[in-house]
């Protein structure tokens, strides 16, 4: 430390931003001199820097710092800023794994830092209620717009709802990894209209339904992006919630809640989805699709919907879902769900007398059941707007595409699909080729001979995956790599028959 202290102030005076890790406590004060640091705006320590030392840098730099990013220090407390110092325009403070500082310490630099607009504790250890201090001041964090608290396991809800009360302003509050319940917030009056669009609940494992709704209360009409991510809650009661406003929600990810059931989710969706967007339900292990079939009291305004591995969809939940929301969507992620899409005929009718789809990217990896005459009957319906279309470990042929119109195809999955057939991908170049610029084979049963004429059908192709086609050879690659008669053709052949010593000694590639 004695050397560091001896080289910073020989150039602290044109510093603008400094990252001091002490590894070694020193022996001496460590505080610098009177002037140091006069144009320094980020400072960032760790490590085993003293309280001393810290309050020694910050009063120096109060004037000029910006931005102020603490982690890992062992041993600095409540008075690590210095006594009756103040940070004019300081805007961002991040403290990380400083599992000595006090609340107090907290409430000190806040009330420090008048300007300050974003706030982001993580693994910190303290509760909260040290924050009432805050209240005995006049609009103590009127600037503050983001407030992290991350894996904070001792924070309360009550904590929590006095520091909210003092943030006029807060647009962003993230509190992932934590035991916040929300059930307290029924108690909170807020002294001024919520501005709040982001609610972060990600992992807050004892965060329940009746909390989130009384979070959802308070915030009001103002929250556009809820990620209730990995938490327990199940969505039930969201069937009895009463909002005396329209909610605004554009995004909602509950992914990997195992316990929110059908029922539940649809109870969620109708009374938040008025203006959703985005809703991402990946690993919803007990979502069906089902309950979708009841009327929904607004229009569907859902334009991306996840709903990847390991639901319970199956053939009526997956008509439902096609059904409800396949006027809106241009994204739908439907992995591992189980259905044929023979049941779909019927939607066919009704499409005809809607407003063109504008799906725009349809994933139906792993569904192992599809097969070509229900991926028919879905292309019929929404081919016209496709842009990108997965279909890696399904059953299809592929001979399907023959009879159906994908003009705006440009990238195509279909790795894994153990029954693709040369007919199959003929007829699939046929439709698709001279727009396709992605295609993916890994591990199919194409045979070179199949490829040799690929470059020409397929013109603006700029990545193709062929890893382990095992029915490729050095001969084949050869001719499927001239076929495109140019070198900016990314072909992927990982674990082929072709040996590295066969692909090193292959002539170059015409230009």
């Amino acid at each position: 430390m004695e050397a560091l202290i001896d080289l910073v102030p020989a150039v602290a005076d044109i510093l603008k931003e400094l990252m001091l890790v002490v590894v070694q406590p020193s022996a001496g004060n460590g505080q610098f001199e009177q002037g140091s640091f006069p144009v320094l705006e980020t400072l960032h320590c760790g490590g085993e820097l003293s309280t001393v030392q810290t309050a020694s840098m910050l009063t120096h730099a109060r004037n000029t710092l910006k931005c102020l990013r603490l982690h890992q220090l062992q041993s600095i407390r409540e008075n690590f800023i210095g006594q009756d110092c103040s940070f004019p325009v300081l805007e961002e403070v991040e403290i990380s794994q400083c599992l000595s500082i006090t609340g107090a310490g907290v409430v000190a630099l806040l009330l420090a830092a008048a300007r300050l607009k974003k706030l982001t504790l993580s693994y910190f250890n303290i509760s909260g209620k040290e924050f009432k201090e805050l209240e005995r001041h006049a609009a103590p964090l009127r600037c503050l717009e983001v407030l992290q608290f991350n894996h904070g396991r001792r924070l309360k809800d009550l904590g929590l709802m006095l520091l909210i009360r003092c943030c006029p302003r807060l647009r962003v509050l993230n509190l992932s990894e934590t035991f916040i319940t929300g059930e307290l917030f029924s108690q909170l009056r807020l002294p001024h209209v919520s501005q709040l669009e982001e609610l972060h609940l990600k992992k807050c494992e004892k965060l329940t339904d009746t909390g989130l709704v009384e979070m959802i209360k308070v915030f009001g009409a103002s929250l556009k992006r809820i990620d209730v991510s990995q938490t327990n809650i199940n969505g039930e009661s969201f069937a009895g919630a009463d909002f005396d406003f329209v909610p605004k929600v554009e995004y909602l990810d509950v992914t990997a809640c195992r316990a929110v059931t059908d029922k539940g989710l649809f109870s969620i969706y109708t009374k938040l989805g008025h203006e959703l967007r985005i809703l991402k339900a990946c690993w919803v292990t007990r979502f069906s699709g089902d309950s979708f079939a009841q009327d929904l009291p607004f229009a569907v305004k859902l334009e991306t919907l996840e709903l990847g591995p390991f639901s319970s969809v199956k053939e009526h939940g997956a008509k439902t879902i096609f059904a409800k929301f396949g006027g809106s969507l241009k994204e739908l992620r439907m992995n591992m769900a189980i259905f044929t899409g023979r049941t779909f005929a019927d939607l066919a009718v009704a499409r005809r007398q809607q407003p063109p789809p504008v799906l725009e990217l349809l994933d139906l990896t792993v569904c192992f059941e599809i097969a070509d005459d229900g991926l028919k009957l879905i292309l019929d319906k929404y081919g016209s707007s496709l842009k990108s279309l997965k279909l890696g470990q399904t059953g299809i042929t592929g001979e399907s595409f023959q009879d159906v119109e994908l003009p705006r195809l440009e990238e195509l999955e279909l790795a894994f699909c153990s029954k693709l057939t040369n007919a199959g991908l003929q007829a699939i170049l046929n439709k698709v080729g001279k727009g396709l610029k992605k295609l993916n084979l890994r591990d199919t049963q194409v045979s070179e001979k199949m490829l040799a004429g690929i470059g020409e059908q397929c013109s603006a192709l700029k990545e193709l995956d062929l890893s382990n086609c095992k029915r490729i050879s050095l001969n084949g690659l050869k001719k499927i790599l001239y076929s495109f008669g140019r070198s900016d053709v990314l072909i992927i052949m990982a674990d082929t028959a072709m040996s590295e010593e066969e692909y090193m000694n292959m002539d170059p590639i015409p230009s």
